[in-house]
C-alpha cells in the first residue's frame, strides 16, 4: 500500500517538475534523487505501564446523587491524585433548579463549573422529574398550575410516597419544555459541558419506575420529550438512559424507540453496572443487559456506563478485594470492552474508591477511550508519502478529529519545522491495530541531517493553544511540546 502511494506520489512530482523552471527543475532533480524509504521500528520506545493524562475519555464522579448532599467532594484536592478525571455528573431534581417559576438556582451548575474548570474538570447535567430523596422532584408549582399525576408508596419505606407525573400531560410538558430551553440558553455548547441527559422521566430519571408504580410510559409520549429535547439542545450531545428504551417494553415498541433515538444521534447510558438486578435478569451478561443498542451508538458518541453505588457493591459482594481482584474487576473490565466504553463513573466517594482500587484505576484511566501507540512509522524521504501503524490499546477509538504532525529539527537545533501530517484520521483507528498512508510535504526543508519527532494535538476553534495528546513512548521521549522523538532522517 504504501510503495504505490509513494510511486504516485513521485509519478505525479515528476509531472509537475515538466512545467517548472530549467532551475527549480535541477533543484527538484537534486533533492530527491537521494530518496530513500526510511523505516522507524518503534515497539522498543513504548511504555504501556505509564498512565497517560488525555482529554475526551476516562473516569467521572457522580457530584450531585439522589440529593445536592450525596457524594460532594470534602476538599478540592479530592480529585487530584484520580487520573483522567473528566468530568462531575450533575443529577438533581428540577424543583432544586426551578423552585419558583421562572427563577432558576444556576448556582448548581454554575458553582461546580467555576469551581472545577481550572483543574481541568468539566460537567455533564441531568435535571430529574422523581427522585426518592423527594416528594415532589417536579416543582410543586407546576402541579398547582395542573400537572396531573399520582402518589405512591417508596419501594424500601411505605410510609413515604412520592409524586409521579403524568409525563405526557399539557401542562407538564409546557414547563417541562420552558425549562429545557431555559438551560439550553445558557449551556448548549459551553466549553465546559460535556453531555445533556434526557433525564424528565422515571425514577433518578432513568425511565423506569421500579421504586414506585411499577409502570411504563407510552412510547408517544417518550418521543415528545425528545422532540423538547432536540429542539434546543443543538450543539452539546444528548443521551438517554437505555432503561427508558426498554422497561416493559415490546419488541415493536423498542425497534420504534430505537430508530426514533439513533436516527437523531442520541446516545446511550447504562447506568446498571454492578447492580444485583441486572445480573439475576442475565447472569451471562454481568449486568450489562444491552449490548446491541451501544452497538449502534458508539458511531456516533461515546459510550458512557455508570456502576453501582461503590458502598451498595461492597455490601453486595460483587465488587470484593482490593482493585476489586477477588470479584468485580474482570467484569467490567469484559463490559468496557464489549461496549466500546469512553466514559465510566464509579458512584462513590473520590477518596475511598481511589485509596481502595489505585492500580484498577490507573488501568481504566488508560483503558477507557482511546490509548494510542506507534509501532512503525515509514518515511519516502523524496516523495513525502508516510505511512504509520497504529495501535489502539484502548476499548474505543477517539471521537475528537486530533491532528498529527512530524517534527524536524536540524542537527544542532538551529532549524526546526513542524508540518501536519495529511491523511491521517485519528477517529478510524478502533481498537487493534491499523495502518494509515499520509503524507507530509518537506519539498521546501533544507537538505541534510534531522531529529524526528512525532506529536498529536487537540485544536481548538476558540484560538486557545492546543492539546498534546500523550502517546504510549517512553516519558524520556517526550519534550516539553508534548512531542516525541523518533530518531533520525537525512533528506
Amino acid at each position: 500500500m504504501l510503495m504505490d502511494f509513494i510511486n504516485s506520489a513521485k509519478l505525479n512530482c515528476k509531472a509537475a517538475a515538466k512545467t517548472f523552471l530549467l532551475g527549480a527543475s535541477l533543484l527538484f532533480f537534486f533533492k530527491f534523487s537521494h530518496a530513500e524509504v526510511v523505516v522507524f521500528n518503534l515497539a522498543g520506545l513504548q511504555d504501556s505501564e505509564r498512565v497517560l493524562n488525555n482529554p475526551d475519555k476516562g473516569w467521572y464522579h457522580h457530584y450531585y446523587d439522589n440529593s445536592l448532599k450525596k457524594y460532594l467532594l470534602k476538599s478540592d484536592s479530592d480529585l487530584d491524585g484520580f487520573p483522567n478525571m473528566q468530568y462531575l455528573f450533575l443529577r438533581f431534581a428540577w424543583c432544586y433548579l426551578e423552585p419558583k417559576e421562572g427563577e432558576f438556582n444556576w448556582s448548581l451548575i454554575d458553582g461546580a463549573i467555576s469551581k472545577w474548570k481550572t483543574k481541568g474538570i468539566k460537567v455533564a447535567i441531568a435535571v430529574t422529574a422523581q427522585e426518592t430523596s423527594e416528594v415532589y422532584a417536579v416543582p410543586k408549582w407546576v402541579v398547582d398550575a395542573g400537572a396531573t399525576g399520582g402518589m405512591y408508596p417508596l419501594l424500601w419505606d411505605k410510609k413515604k410516597k412520592l409524586f409521579e407525573p403524568d409525563y405526557g400531560n399539557p401542562v407538564f410538558l409546557e414547563k417541562l419544555e420552558k425549562l429545557q430551553k431555559a438551560i439550553a440558553e445558557r449551556y448548549d455548547g459551553g466549553e465546559n459541558i460535556v453531555s445533556f441527559t434526557i433525564a424528565s422521566i422515571g425514577n433518578w430519571g432513568e425511565g423506569h419506575h421500579l421504586c414506585t408504580s411499577r409502570t411504563a410510559v407510552s412510547v408517544d409520549v417518550i418521543k415528545k420529550h425528545i422532540d423538547i429535547y432536540k429542539k434546543h439542545f443543538k450543539k452539546t450531545p444528548l443521551y438517554i438512559n437505555d432503561d427508558l428504551m426498554k422497561y416493559l417494553r415490546t419488541p415493536d415498541e423498542i425497534r420504534d424507540l430505537r430508530e426514533y433515538v439513533e436516527s437523531r444521534k442520541i446516545g446511550y447510558k447504562d447506568d446498571s453496572i454492578l447492580v444485583g438486578t441486572s445480573y439475576a435478569a442475565d447472569p451471562s451478561k454481568k449486568s450489562f443487559l444491552s449490548g446491541e443498542f451501544f452497538d449502534a451508538s458508539y458511531d456516533y458518541l461515546p459510550v458512557v456506563l455508570e456502576m453501582e453505588h461503590y458502598t451498595l457493591s461492597l455490601k453486595s459482594g460483587l465488587w470484593k478485594g482490593k482493585n476489586g481482584s477477588e470479584r468485580g474487576a474482570d467484569d467490567v473490565r469484559e463490559i468496557v470492552e464489549k461496549s466500546r466504553c469512553t466514559y465510566l463513573g464509579y458512584h462513590g466517594e473520590a477518596a475511598k474508591y481511589l485509596s481502595e482500587n489505585p492500580d484498577y484505576v490507573r488501568e481504566m484511566a488508560n483503558k477507557l477511550g482511546y490509548w494510542f501507540f506507534v509501532d512503525e512509522l515509514v518515511l519516502d524521504t523524496g516523495s513525502g508519502a508516510v505511512e504509520i501503524a497504529w495501535d489502539n490499546r484502548g476499548a474505543a477509538r477517539a471521537y475528537e478529529p486530533y491532528k498529527i504532525f512530524l517534527k524536524f529539527k536540524s542537527a544542532g537545533g538551529k532549524f526546526e519545522k513542524t508540518l501536519r501530517v495529511k491523511g491521517a484520521d485519528v477517529c478510524k483507528l478502533h481498537s487493534g491495530k491499523t495502518r494509515q498512508s499520509c503524507f507530509v510535504d518537506f519539498g521546501f526543508l533544507p537538505r541534510g541531517e534531522y531529529e524526528i519527532y512525532i506529536g498529536m494535538l487537540k485544536t481548538f476553534k476558540n484560538g486557545a493553544k492546543p492539546r498534546p495528546i500523550e502517546l504510549g513512548f517512553k516519558e524520556s521521549l517526550r519534550g516539553a511540546d508534548g512531542f516525541y522523538r523518533l530518531g533520525k532522517v537525512k533528506l
